[in-house]
């Protein structure tokens, strides 16, 4: 009898650490913990690389974007360094990138180069027209856009992919003549999204988005919105792929996903739920240098470099779930789910 008691008492421990809410001054110091590692990477990797970098580039600045958002201080001389870095890199090819050629990683690289423009605030210009029109070259004529290689989870869903392509191509299209390609792309491209069948999880926050930038019917985003919902696990957090564990990169990637996919009225009790149990998943799994660690996956195709990030080999990937991370919970403290 006592040793059932005991157990009883221990699962209602365990139980109440993981549904309890983390404060608001643990919530913060998870984002700045997340933020001095992400800002290390960002400003450190164009001292090994001179290639432009969506883990090392992108991701971070998408954390230092809602930590400054949501009032926490971060370094913006860096923010403006990464779009000059990258400015540089592609500088002397433009003409060939307006033409389809010249991008390694393709279309994915080109949607996360032109989120990384939108994250700092650079305004349309020929830059940023020379992506819109090598993202309009490589529409399939399913109406989709594709990865290039097989590195999972971030470069491995063509449903996510063909959502940067919708979506950043119609925030950067200026001129009458490619903001009509733009239109018709698409359109074109509206059908694919709405059949595909989300495998990754990557795939699930890709089709939800990719459904709202097309303004597809309200129940068809309702019906990608509750996929996200029922694939949260019992510890609060998401997986990358059916029947693995819960990692920082899945949950920080689909938390964002869902606090920047709705609006109040849409955000009900299961919503709010989910959202408290991710919150207290992430603060739980952070490690105490302020990173989060994940197991990468991905077959190397370059050669191994030290960034100075944690986790060695597995940095690359360890970095982007630090940035989803540290993105995501500096993004839902606007949401009360006291």
């Amino acid at each position: 009898m006592k040793f059932f008691l005991f157990l009883l008492y221990s699962f209602f421990i365990v139980w109440n650490i993981q549904a309890k809410e983390p404060d608001q001054l643990i919530i913060n110091r998870a984002i700045e913990g997340g933020l001095n590692i992400v800002q290390k990477g960002a400003g450190n990797y164009p001292n090994n690389r001179e290639c432009f970098s969506c883990h090392h580039q992108t991701l971070p600045m998408l954390a230092m974007r809602e930590a400054s958002e949501a009032g926490i201080s971060i370094d913006e001389e860096l923010m403006q360094e990464q779009v000059h870095f990258i400015r540089d890199y592609f500088e002397d090819r433009m003409d060939s990138v307006a033409e389809g050629k010249s991008v390694g990683g393709r279309s994915l690289t080109a949607g996360y180069l032109l989120w990384s423009f939108e994250l700092a605030g650079v305004k349309k210009d020929q830059f940023s027209d020379a992506f819109v029109s090598y993202l309009i070259h490589h529409q399939k004529k399913e109406g989709n856009w594709d990865v290039q290689t097989n590195r999972p989870p971030s470069e491995e869903s063509k449903i996510h992919t063909s959502y940067f392509a919708i979506y950043y191509m119609n925030h950067y299209a200026r001129g009458e003549e490619i903001e009509t390609k733009v239109k018709e792309a698409i359109e074109k491209s509206r059908p694919w999204i709405i059949a595909s069948k989300p495998l990754s999880q990557e795939d699930f926050n890709g089709k939800l988005k990719a459904l709202i930038a097309l303004a597809a019917p309200a129940k068809e985003v309702k019906k990608a919105r509750q996929g996200l919902l029922q694939n949260q696990k019992e510890d609060g957090g998401w997986a990358q792929l059916p029947g693995m564990e819960s990692d920082a990169y899945a949950t920080g990637q689909t938390l964002y996903t869902l606090v920047t996919t709705t609006v109040p009225s849409e955000r009900n009790s299961e919503f709010i739920k989910a959202i408290k149990r991710a919150r207290s998943y992430l603060i739980r799994t952070q490690k105490k240098d302020g990173s989060w660690f994940v197991k990468s996956r991905s077959k190397p195709i370059q050669k191994f470099f030290d960034n100075g990030d944690p986790h060695g080999k597995d940095q690359f990937i360890s970095i982007s779930a630090t940035s989803w991370a540290t993105a995501a919970l500096a993004k839902s403290r606007i949401i009360n789910t006291q």
